[in-house]
Formats: C-alpha cells, sequence, structure tokens
C-alpha cells in the first residue's frame, strides 16, 4: 500500500515564505524554479520515508519527529503515522543547530 502525503499549512507558509524572500531579493524566476524544487523533493517522500533518520535536536526528537535536509539550508521535518506522511514544516537548518 502505498503511502499518503500531507503537507500542513505550516509548511505551506513556510515554502510560501521562501519563495517570497527570494522573489523579493530580485530573482523572480529563481523563486518559482526553488519552489518547485521543494515540491518535488518532498514527493519524493512516499518511496524513502522509512530510511530517514530522527531529529538531533531534542524536541523534535522527542515527538519521533525526522528531519531530512534539502540542499545543505533547509530540513523539512516531518512525522510518519501508520501509512501517513506528514510534512509539518520546513526550517533552516542554522535555526535548529
Amino acid at each position: 500500500m502505498e503511502k499518503q502525503l500531507v503537507i500542513t499549512k505550516r509548511a505551506i507558509n513556510s515554502i510560501n515564505k521562501i519563495y517570497q524572500r527570494i522573489y523579493l531579493s530580485g530573482y523572480p524566476e529563481r523563486a518559482e524554479k526553488f519552489t518547485q524544487e521543494l515540491y518535488d523533493f518532498a514527493r519524493t517522500f512516499k518511496d524513502r520515508a522509512e530510511y530517514f533518520s530522527l531529529c538531533r535536536h531534542k524536541v523534535f526528537s522527542r515527538k519521533a519527529f525526522k528531519c531530512v535536509p534539502f540542499k545543505k539550508n533547509y530540513i523539512f521535518i516531518i512525522a510518519i503515522k501508520q501509512d501517513t506522511i506528514y510534512i509539518t514544516n520546513i526550517v533552516l537548518a542554522q535555526r535548529i543547530r
């Protein structure tokens, strides 16, 4: 059975903030491309979710969240419950170290 992928409102807001920051920096095409890369990367979680490791950050690890790095600067925070993968947030890597 294939796993379901759910992107929470908080994660969508994070993606929108990333888009706005890049767009307002004067790179509208790059903002569009990067946003699409984020969504494409998220779609790959269905196939390999069980291989992700727990987050090192204590708050996230206590809740059994998994952290998935994206291009060294961003981390997807995900939770896996039964047959559903929840992308709960996308944060800058430097904010959770």
